[in-house]
């Protein structure tokens, strides 16, 4: 059965509302395919611990030491092998979700097809945005850095000794009110700053899933461009969906916290080598959990992700969204 959607007015965005129900039944009406595509993705980030786990056994019994040099670099390649068929299979619910949206269905082979053929994209977009945010992070921290620097030149100015510079600060409050009102001040515009970023990010890999002949610097474009003026509402449709989900990421916090206490305390007894299994077993057990949740919670956000994309591009560009050129 195809997913029927039609915008409530075409001249203006949906509502937060609308975007978040619309996305919640995408998830709830496609639940089964949806959640196979992201059990298979995750599954994928499970070979690097496999491997991990084979390399020490290896490792631990073997007299060469030096197989190390080779296990290091197999280890790496596939933890990078890895994460990029996870984005592909996070791609690829988001792309379905759209063709789902657009009324022109596709099965998860056809969707894969397309999305596996630029998984080094996916990567590259992820590499780029990082490296935009760390430089964007650094940045900050320099100028935070810079006004402290400034602020204590000013009060060294002031006093020609570190005794004086004492007596300076505990009679000058105001100064270090001053300070703190500024720190507070560009730590609280930094993550401003970073949240609309995220929002104007939000969608940055749907458009080399979606739309052909598409580059990664390209989707990331497109991206900036899709979303300009909605940043606000996209943190707000974002938000939403965080709180709906808090009571699932709560209960896997409070199951992980206590799994990994008593492996802990398991781990450290030297006198019971039973206990320190057990102890790993349990640890091993969180990471899975964790990834369960995942698993449960990747369609959604995807699934959510495409209805925001959907509605950017129908109100910017027309109905004219048929998913040309189906080959990668």
């Amino acid at each position: 059965m195809s997913f029927s959607f039609e915008p409530q007015n075409p001249a203006q965005p949906m509502n937060v509302g609308n975007v978040v129900s619309a996305g919640i039944h995408l998830y709830t009406n496609r639940f089964r395919q949806y959640f196979m595509v992201a059990l298979k993705a995750t599954l994928w980030l499970l070979l690097p611990i496999v491997l991990l786990g084979i390399f020490a056994g290896i490792f631990a019994v073997s007299e060469n030491k030096a197989i190390l040099g080779l296990l290091i670099p197999v280890g790496l390649v596939s933890l990078v092998y890895g994460i990029g068929q996870y984005l592909v299979g996070s791609a690829t619910i988001a792309r379905l979700a759209f063709a789902e949206l657009n009324n022109q269905p596709e099965t998860t082979k056809e969707a894969t097809r397309f999305t596996q053929a630029r998984l080094w994209g996916f990567w590259l977009v992820g590499v780029l945005v990082s490296l935009l945010y760390v430089v964007l992070t650094l940045g900050c921290i320099i100028i935070l850095f810079v006004l402290f620097y400034a602020l204590f030149a000013v009060a060294g100015g002031l006093a020609t000794s570190f005794t004086q510079l004492e007596a300076f600060f505990s009679n000058n409050v105001g100064f270090i009110l001053l300070a703190i009102l500024l720190t507070l001040g560009l730590i609280l515009g930094v993550s401003v700053l970073l949240t609309w970023m995220g929002a104007r990010f939000a969608i940055v890999e749907l458009p080399l899933a979606i739309e052909p002949n598409t580059t990664a610097v390209q989707s990331i474009r497109r991206s900036w461009s899709l979303t300009q003026g909605s940043g606000w509402r996209i943190v707000m449709i974002l938000l939403i969906t965080f709180l709906i989900t808090v009571p699932i990421y709560g209960v896997l916090q409070v199951l992980t916290t206590i799994l990994q206490g008593i492996s802990g305390f398991l781990m450290s007894s030297d006198t019971n080598a039973n206990a320190s299994i057990l102890g790993i077993l349990l640890l091993v057990v969180s990471y899975i959990a964790s990834l369960a949740i995942n698993v449960l919670l990747l369609p959604l956000w995807q699934a959510i992700k495409a209805v925001i994309y959907y509605d950017l591009r129908s109100r910017r560009e027309g109905m004219g969204l048929a998913l040309r050129d189906r080959e990668p």
